[in-house]
């Protein structure tokens, strides 16, 4: 039974929205477009495993996708963690194409495509790092000693997975061979730990103590928010070229019309910039000098506001109601 869905993380959300009004020409476009491009292919790669996750036993597992989980004043994050009564098992899921050379003496994984290779960080050191947590999570709580087993599942089948000479990779594999991986785990674990109900108890802990990861994305690309394209964006072509005009929105570019485009703009403002407004920030950003017209559109979204010193203070939130 699959308890945590795997869904697109609220920083993919976010890249998306900061590319679509960022100036084109900024050399740092280019590093946000491959983090998205990471953050994509990891989502791919734990929906692509769905097909594998169904044919386990639903009866006997409870699947949880991202889970991310406080330890003191970090969090730790599991791609996929299976429970059962008696094995858990955290899987790390890596959607990467070429040659994986998993290198165990300096513990770093390299990946050759295109006769070019990289290095990156070990999954497998990571895996031991998520199992050493998960079960200091789990004594911290009392739970019982469970076994904690891992596995780093490689997604794409075309690629080819490689150890250095003399090394045996056994905890890397393909999608493919989650189904045997699992049934052999269960044969080594046959001795029920938990309780069902004990079990249950540490799902709704888990969920409970999930933390979706906010990660700051202006500090991290070194970016301003003074910098976010403004206007209305057209929802026909893209582009942030529309107009007010005779109670529509106009675009320049295409002459598409939309009576309410403001409503996913100030959506964009909301997650982008700030989850209040007032009048005259969203003269503003919505490059509409009238603040009569402005005042007009915000009182037929019929937002929550308050006042500070006499100026009316609009809550974006309710938009996502």
């Amino acid at each position: 039974m699959i308890l945590k869905e795997v869904v697109e993380s609220p920083k993919m959300e976010q890249l998306r929205l900061i590319l679509k009004r960022y100036p084109l020409e900024m050399s740092v476009r280019k590093e946000m477009e491959n983090e998205l491009a990471r953050s994509l292919a990891g989502f791919k790669g734990e929906k692509s495993l769905q097909y594998h996750l169904n044919l386990l036993p639903s009866e006997d597992c409870l699947i949880f996708h991202d889970l991310r989980i406080p330890h003191g004043n970090y969090h730790f994050q599991l791609d996929i963690l299976i429970m059962t009564t008696s094995f858990f098992l955290i899987i790390e899921v890596k959607n990467m194409a070429g040659t994986l050379i998993f290198d165990r003496e300096f513990n770093q994984l390299h990946r050759i495509i295109n006769n070019i290779e990289e290095t990156f960080p070990d999954p497998i050191s990571q895996l031991y790092r998520q199992t050493f947590l998960l079960r200091e999570w789990l004594k911290r709580h009392h739970y019982p000693d469970i076994p904690v087993e891992s596995i780093v599942i490689i997604s794409n089948p075309n690629t080819s997975i490689k150890s250095t000479p003399g090394e045996k990779l056994l905890s890397v594999t393909h999608s493919s061979y989650l189904l045997p991986t699992f049934h052999t785990y269960q044969k080594t674990h046959q001795y029920e730990v938990l309780s069902r109900k004990e079990l249950k108890k540490i799902s709704r802990q888990l969920l409970k103590q999930h933390t979706p990861s906010s990660p700051d994305l202006y500090q991290q690309f070194n970016i301003k928010k003074k910098d976010i394209i403004k206007g209305v964006r057209c929802d026909g072509c893209d582009t942030i070229s529309m107009i007010r005009l005779k109670r529509k929105w106009f675009c320049l570019q295409c002459g598409h019309t939309n009576k309410f485009a403001h409503v996913e703009s100030l959506k964009e403002y909301a997650q982008l910039i700030n989850p209040t407004i007032t009048t005259r920030e969203c003269c503003d950003f919505l490059k509409v000098p009238s603040q009569d017209c402005v005042k007009h559109l915000l009182s037929t979204l019929h937002l929550p506001t308050s006042k500070i010193k006499r100026k009316n203070i609009y809550h974006l939130d309710g938009l996502f109601v």
